[in-house]
């Protein structure tokens, strides 16, 4: 592990270990962290006539937990101790996604897929980077990386795709220098899937 990520997991873990005051401590349990609340300029003043369906993300181990994820090198993941997401990573990614196509009004209806609503269209996603990595150029970076479709309701047919990567230095190896980095991504992540699914749409009404 670099230094900045091995300072930050070892400062937890002692942390967590000078709380032990029995002789059978119990565990303090981890903190659970979200991303701060989207907050931006209104992109649109006239939605789209769409109804809209966002899926959780698909996600294979370790990003299909709640561990936040450190990566020293380029063949390791490593979890952050004593620290881990309110729920999995794709659920929080899918409820942040949400919250910023609900805020930017893009649309006439954003549902989640636990909805039994109907919607025209559904934006379908993988997620393959929701990490941070120490890099000897740029310190602490977040990187996340996010490949979207807009699929059709009625035919099935994917109507748009596109890959999204977006990486955010964090100011130190602090845990809140973490969250706000991750925050920070998390924005800029949903803002160009935003801008990008509503130029989607508008294409295929075109058509």
């Amino acid at each position: 592990m670099t230094i900045g990520l091995r300072r930050l997991a070892v400062y937890i873990s002692a942390a967590t270990l000078t709380t032990a005051c029995t002789v059978f401590p119990t565990p303090e349990p981890p903190r659970a962290m979200d991303l701060a609340p989207y907050a931006s300029e209104p992109m649109r003043e006239t939605p789209r006539p769409v109804s809209l369906r966002i899926d959780t993300p698909l996600a294979s181990e370790p990003l299909d937990s709640a561990r936040v994820l450190l990566k020293p090198s380029l063949y390791e993941f490593q979890a952050l101790p004593a620290v881990r997401w309110r729920d999995s990573i794709p659920v929080v990614i899918r409820d942040y996604l949400i919250q910023s196509f609900r805020f930017n009004g893009g649309f006439d209806n954003v549902v989640t897929d636990t909805s039994p609503a109907f919607a025209s269209h559904t934006l379908i996603s993988e997620l393959s980077a929701f990490h941070a990595e120490n890099r000897q150029d740029q310190g602490v970076t977040v990187v996340m990386e996010l490949h979207a479709e807009i699929m059709g309701n009625r035919t099935r047919r994917s109507l748009c795709s596109k890959s999204q990567r977006v990486e955010q230095r964090a100011e130190s190896a602090s845990v809140d220098a973490l969250m706000e980095a991750f925050s920070e991504s998390s924005r800029a992540l949903a803002e160009a899937t935003n801008r990008w699914a509503y130029a989607c749409l508008a294409e295929a009404r075109q058509r």
